[in-house]
């Protein structure tokens, strides 16, 4: 790896990992914690955690989201940038880096529509048995599904790099 594409894979893994830590900290006092909102299909038990939450913390879910939407192009863009520019993948692996690649960006779009349906069910009446609250839910586990998989493909990767380097370096 050249120092140019250290370099992009360094800043691009920083400001990831600076966004998920601001938003993070937006929401860290939300209880029950946000992925619960987020992986919840039935629509009473949905309304059940906004309660919980109060008018402070449905608040700053509501207001989280003009930042969620810029986050989800910082993460799909550092997903690019580490699956081509990583060094993580041999030639002879150019169909799974090229596959990596695209794992995401492809969550970033469940995540905008994600999102988009969020919005869309807090817009709407309180306590609304609506088919946005399962989409969403569906939208969130194909989100967390597909980051999920970047990552351990990384991760997969990144051991066998290290392993190889142990090897030679004996």
């Amino acid at each position: 790896m050249n120092a140019s594409s250290r370099l992009q894979v360094v800043l691009a893994v920083l400001v990831f990992a600076l966004s998920q830590g601001y938003l993070v900290q937006m929401l860290q006092q939300l209880r029950p914690s946000i992925l619960f909102l987020q992986f919840t299909f039935e629509p009473a038990r949905y309304w059940a955690i906004l309660e919980a939450w109060g008018s402070d913390g449905e608040r700053a879910y509501r207001e989280h989201f003009a930042y969620d939407f810029f986050h989800l192009f910082i993460y799909a863009a550092c997903g690019r940038i580490v699956a081509t520019r990583g060094a993580l993948f041999a030639p002879e692996a150019c169909r799974l880096a090229s596959i990596t690649a695209w794992l995401l960006p492809l969550a970033a779009v469940f995540d905008f529509a994600e999102n988009l349906l969020q919005l869309h069910v807090l817009a709407g009446p309180v306590a609304a048995r609506s088919l946005e609250i399962p989409l969403s839910a569906l939208c969130s586990t194909l989100k967390w599904g597909l980051a999920t998989g970047f990552a351990g493909v990384i991760g997969w990767r990144l051991a066998r790099k290290w392993a190889r380097i142990g090897r030679l370096s004996r």
